[in-house]
């Protein structure tokens, strides 16, 4: 029995429940062996999967540490604006970084 496709694939775990698959199928090239077209597809499937997870992991964390470092100037803000409360007054609720609005009650749960 001669071998004409081939099929290889592969997942690769992200984290936080994510996965990334990639699956290739192939010609075997005339006068080439099996194995060496089943170590072909398998070389190029492991290389592309690797460097495409690579780079998503590369995005998340540039977004993450955007994220971060907006974080710590709403944190800075925020502090600022509590040192400078007298002793004993409440913050203005229009001094509150988010909208009161969408507030969670115990009762959302």
């Amino acid at each position: 029995m001669a071998i004409k496709n081939i099929t290889y694939q592969r997942v690769i775990n992200l984290g936080n429940y994510e996965s990334k698959r990639l699956e290739l199928t192939a010609e075997v090239l005339e006068g080439e062996g099996e194995e060496e077209a089943i170590s072909r597809l398998m070389e190029m499937v492991e290389r592309k999967v690797r460097e495409d997870a690579h780079s998503s992991v590369e995005e998340e964390f540039r977004y993450l540490k955007k994220a971060l470092r907006e974080l710590k100037q709403e944190y800075e803000t925020v502090k600022s604006s509590l040192e400078a409360l007298q002793p004993g007054e409440e913050p203005s609720l229009d001094d509150i970084p988010f909208d009161a609005s969408q507030t969670t009650s115990a009762s959302d749960f």
